[in-house]
């Protein structure tokens, strides 16, 4: 932020703006209630005002006031907010805060602001984005489905709503099959089969894929390790898909019981590698292979999605795939730009951006004679 006076006025009342302080035709306070209220002179509230008239997101009218300028010109001259709305599940967590950054990235070539929104995986908070960015009259809206078992109904009807509601609609990293909204997402089915192949050469052959959740993502990365084991001529045990659903796809107040049902399964299985959804359920299967007494990867090898986050946060060097999330988002903000545009999506539904697969220390030889599961 600059050091001048004015250009902090600015910038704050900038930041009002599109946390949607003022909606439809509301007139700003006057130039003298913003002086009081800054604790400055009317002629530096008045450089900032012009300056942001400039911009155009204000417009002045000598006989009624300053209101927003919702006449932003896109490239089809209509008339648009300029407003552009994302969700994303958990703002605080480094790689969806890099994927917001790659959607402001885009946006602001486009001359779109985005209002930044996190859901923290609750259905109450996405319907409540989804409404407070049909009042802001947000153009268009980038988000991270919520997929909830016990609400599927109130789900269909969210997505639903926003496909009628007349604004740009793009999903974000999952997607749901049977409602025709573009998406967005890493190329799940590929880095998994990858994985999948990393362990079958060291010769394990009791792989358990563990997931929490029916999530589109989760499927296809099933879907990829399955795939991994029909080229390699080996039968997959369906015993193998281990599904502990949670009542929260964040489950930080299950963990411990959570654990506890992994370290259950992963014995009664006798697998010798394990192969997990994201990085949480990373993190609960190594203190659950903690509690059994096992070492990865001498007793256990594993696999995971998100390693980097995982291993950001606990030190560690775990072999997973790593997905762009800075690609993801900037994707999401140009495809939802053409959708503005009117430019037809339907012919390539689905964007999917590569992974990166890191080759960690988590991964071993099979241990089957030897692991012993008493």
């Amino acid at each position: 932020m600059s050091g001048y006076l004015y250009a902090r006025i600015k910038d704050d009342i900038k930041q009002r703006i599109m946390e949607g302080e003022w909606l439809g035709d509301m007139r700003l306070p006057s130039s003298r209630d913003f002086a009081k209220a800054y604790k400055s002179s009317v002629n530096t509230v008045e450089k900032a005002i012009r300056e942001l008239c400039t911009d155009g997101l204000l417009k002045r009218d000598n006989r009624r006031g300053t209101f927003i300028d919702y006449g932003i010109v896109s490239p089809r001259h209509d008339r648009r907010t300029g407003l552009v709305a994302a969700s994303v599940i958990g703002i605080e967590n480094p790689l969806w805060a890099t994927a917001l950054q790659g959607i402001e990235d885009v946006l602001r070539l486009h001359g779109y602001h985005l209002l930044s929104f996190s859901d923290d995986r609750s259905l109450d908070k996405l319907e409540s984005f989804v409404i407070s960015a049909v009042a802001k009259r947000a153009d268009g809206i980038i988000l991270s489905p919520i997929f909830d078992r016990k609400q599927e109904e109130r789900s269909r009807l969210i997505y639903e709503g926003l496909t009628e509601s007349g604004m740009g609609v793009v999903f974000l990293d999952r997607h749901q099959y049977d409602i025709d909204i573009p998406f967005v997402t890493s190329d799940n089915i590929a880095g998994a089969y990858k994985l999948t192949k990393l362990l079958l050469d060291q010769g394990h052959r009791r792989i358990v894929f563990l997931r929490n959740a029916d999530l589109s993502t989760f499927h296809e990365r099933l879907l990829g390790m399955k795939q991994a084991y029909l080229d390699e001529g080996i039968v997959f045990d369906p015993n193998l898909d281990v599904f502990l659903p949670t009542e929260f796809e964040d489950f930080e107040d299950e963990f411990e019981s959570f654990s506890d049902q992994a370290g259950a399964k992963i014995k009664e299985t006798g697998c010798t590698a394990v192969f997990t959804a994201n990085d949480q359920i990373a993190e609960a299967v190594i203190a659950a292979l903690g509690k059994l007494d096992l070492r990865v990867p001498e007793d256990v090898s594993l696999v995971t999605y998100d390693a980097l986050n995982l291993n950001r946060r606990l030190k560690l060097d775990v072999t997973g795939a790593n997905q762009p999330f800075y690609d993801m988002g900037t994707t999401a903000a140009k495809l939802l730009m053409n959708l503005l545009e009117g430019k037809d999506h339907l012919s390539v539904p689905g964007n999917i951006c590569k992974a990166e697969i890191h080759y960690g220390s988590s991964v071993g030889p099979s241990n089957e004679a030897n692991i012993g599961w008493d």
